[in-house]
């Protein structure tokens, strides 16, 4: 990977230096169809396909009953998809992984933030959420999180845990936090930055009472960003979140 260089000058540039990325709102627009769009064009692909391989018929078929194997692989695909559209990004303006945010940082000083974030978060997030079902007619803040590796984690918990609490922090947190964050705080400011990428996390998990928690979340984790200037405190929060949610979710 290229060392990193100067993100190109840009005029009104706004926040902190290190949030300068090189990359523009209309990178950003492409990486976001280009992610979706190679999904979408493997799921076709693959339809077709399962007209004349047996083998790729008993792939989405293993997929269609949650078969955890299947359900795995075609998360890997979404991953290395989203990961390897930005690795484009930094080959085409010369950028090494730092400018994503992967920067060293004070652990000590991150474990501090990640138990107090994580203390505020839960209070928090269960106030937003009564509110907010007491003021939208309709809104179930206890609706249950629909999630296929939680239905099949009786089959294999370890690759559940891997596909559900270590993978999706990292792809999520380098895509939201270290790619759209801080082009929207470049344009925007840091603060209209953290909410636009954080509202656009939120809706990427499709459900309203997710989506909330998960907005709220993002504002965090942007938060925690801009304090110790490295993505990986909010992939370690990001994990722990999500193996607290994992637990909670398997017990029921």
């Amino acid at each position: 990977m290229p060392e990193d260089k100067p993100a190109h000058s840009h005029r009104g540039r706004r926040g902190p230096e290190f949030l300068h990325v090189p990359w523009t709102l209309t990178d950003l627009l492409v990486m976001v169809i280009s992610w979706i769009g190679i999904q979408v064009v493997l799921i076709l692909a693959l339809g077709f396909l399962a007209g004349y391989v047996p083998a790729i018929r008993e792939f989405l078929d293993g997929v269609k009953d949650g078969e955890i194997l299947n359900l795995f692989a075609l998360d890997m695909v979404d991953a290395l998809a989203g990961l390897g559209v930005i690795w484009l990004f930094l080959r085409k303006y010369r950028v090494g992984i730092r400018s994503l945010g992967w920067r060293p940082f004070d652990p000590g000083k991150a474990i501090l933030y990640i138990v107090g974030i994580l203390l505020f978060f839960v209070v928090a997030s269960a106030l937003l959420l009564w509110l907010v079902s007491k003021l939208v007619p309709g809104f179930n803040a206890d609706q249950a999180q629909d999630n296929a590796f939680i239905e099949s984690a009786a089959q294999n918990r370890n690759l559940a845990l891997i596909a559900l609490v270590l993978i999706p922090p990292i792809l999520e947190e380098t895509i939201f936090r270290g790619f759209m964050f801080p082009v929207m705080a470049r344009n925007w400011g840091v603060v209209w930055g953290a909410i636009g990428s954080s509202v656009v996390f939120g809706l990427a998990h499709f459900q309203a009472n997710i989506s909330l928690y998960t907005f709220l979340l993002g504002l965090l984790l942007c938060f925690m960003y801009v304090k110790l200037k490295s993505i990986w405190p909010g992939i370690a929060l990001h994990m722990l979140n999500n193996y607290l949610a994992f637990l909670a979710l398997s017990a029921k």
